[in-house]
C-alpha cells in the first residue's frame, strides 16, 4: 500500500501520488513488486535497498548509497494485552524526498500535532526522519509503562495463585522487554551513528541539519537511552519475579496440599472410632441409644483434641 503525504497549511495531509512532487512523505505498508519497482524508477534508488528494507529479520543499522541513506530501526509493536515484539520500520532519505517502508501496519508520527511537541514539515526531511526516532521512542516508553502496570496487577494475583496462568503472563511480557532491549540497543546505535554523520561535509546533501534539528536529534538520542535503560530495568525486575513466584506458587500449592492434609486426618479419627462399634463382634453398649451417644461424644473429643494439636502445629 502506498500513501503520500505533504505538509500543507501546516499540517499533515494525504496527497495524490506525484512522481515528480518533491518534499513530501511516502509511506510504504507491505509494498508490493510493482509499488517497489515504480519508486526505485521513480526517485533512482537501486531495488536491493528496498529488499533490505522488507527484510523482517533485519537488525537496526544505517547503509549508505550515492544519492540516499537507508536507515533501519525497530519500533515496538502490540499483540493484545500481554503480547509484545518489535518490527523494523526503514527510511530511506533522498534529496527531495523522505520514504518509509514496513512489513505491518505501524504508526509512525503521532495521530495529530496537537499531541506532539514538534510540528511535522515533509519539506525538512532530517527533522521529519529525527521526528519518526522520536516517536518510537515515546511508544517504546508507553508500552514499557503498560507493561509495569501489568506486571503489578500479575503481582498482586500470583500471591494467592497455585497454577501456572500468570506466571505465562509474565513470561510473555518478559520476552517483550528482551526484545525491546535489542531493538533500542539498535536504535541507540543508529542515532549515534547520525550523530557523527552529520559532521561528514560529504552528508550534508542527505543529512540537511536545519538549527532546530540539534534539539529534535538530542532528544531522540536521550529518550532512546532512557526506554533503554528501563527496559533493561524492568526485565532484571521479572526476571527476579519469575523465579521467586515460581517459589510462591510451589508454597501456597504446599499450603492448600498440608490443610487437606490435616482435614483428612480429622475426618479419618470419627470414621476409625465408629467402625470398632460396627464390628459383628460384641461390643460395650452394643444396640443402644447410650452406646450411640458415647461414641459419638468420644468421636467428637478426639477429633477436636487433634484439631488442637494440628492448630498449634501451624497446619490450618
Amino acid at each position: 500500500m502506498l500513501t503520500t503525504y505533504k505538509t500543507l497549511e501546516d499540517s499533515l495531509q494525504e496527497v495524490s501520488w506525484d512522481p515528480l512532487a518533491k518534499g513530501v512523505w511516502i509511506k510504504l505498508v507491505n509494498p508490493t513488486s510493482n509499488e517497489i519497482q515504480q519508486i526505485s524508477a521513480t526517485v533512482q534508488i537501486p531495488e536491493h535497498f528496498f529488499r533490505f528494507a522488507v527484510d523482517e529479520d533485519d537488525s537496526p543499522r544505517i547503509i549508505l548509497g550515492k544519492k540516499c541513506i537507508l536507515a533501519i530501526i525497530s519500533v515496538p509493536v502490540s499483540h493484545g494485552a500481554d503480547r509484545y515484539e518489535t518490527s523494523p520500520l526503514s527510511i530511506i532519505l533522498t534529496p527531495e524526498l523522505t520514504i518509509t517502508i514496513s512489513e505491518d501496519l505501524i504508526q509512525v508520527l503521532p495521530d495529530s500535532n496537537d499531541v506532539s511537541r514538534f510540528l511535522f514539515d515533509t519539506t525538512k526531511r532530517t527533522q521529519l526522519f529525527f521526528q519518526i526516532l522520536y516517536h518510537a521512542d515515546t511508544v517504546f516508553l508507553k508500552y514499557i509503562r503498560h507493561i509495569r502496570q501489568r506486571t503489578d496487577a500479575i503481582e498482586f494475583r500470583l500471591r494467592k495463585s497455585t497454577n501456572n496462568r500468570e506466571v505465562f503472563q509474565l513470561l510473555d511480557l518478559e520476552k517483550g522487554l528482551t526484545y525491546f532491549t535489542a531493538a533500542l540497543r539498535g536504535n541507540v546505535i543508529v542515532a549515534e551513528t547520525i550523530l557523527r554523520m552529520r559532521s561528514d561535509p560529504q552528508m550534508r546533501y542527505l543529512l540537511e541539519m536545519h538549527e532546530e534539528d540539534e534539539d529534535v536529534l538530542e532528544s531522540v538520542i536521550i529518550e532512546n537511552k532512557r526506554a533503554l535503560k528501563l527496559a533493561q530495568t524492568y526485565s532484571y525486575i521479572m526476571s527476579s519475579m519469575m523465579d521467586a513466584f515460581s517459589s510462591v506458587i510451589n508454597n501456597n500449592l504446599n499450603q492448600i496440599m498440608k490443610f487437606l492434609a490435616s482435614v483428612t486426618i480429622l475426618l479419618a479419627i470419627p470414621t476409625m472410632i465408629s467402625s470398632f462399634w460396627s464390628m459383628t463382634l460384641k461390643v460395650p453398649w452394643q444396640g443402644t441409644e447410650k452406646g450411640f451417644l458415647i461414641v459419638l461424644l468420644l468421636a467428637l473429643i478426639t477429633s477436636s483434641t487433634m484439631g488442637i494439636i494440628l492448630r498449634k502445629k501451624g497446619m490450618f
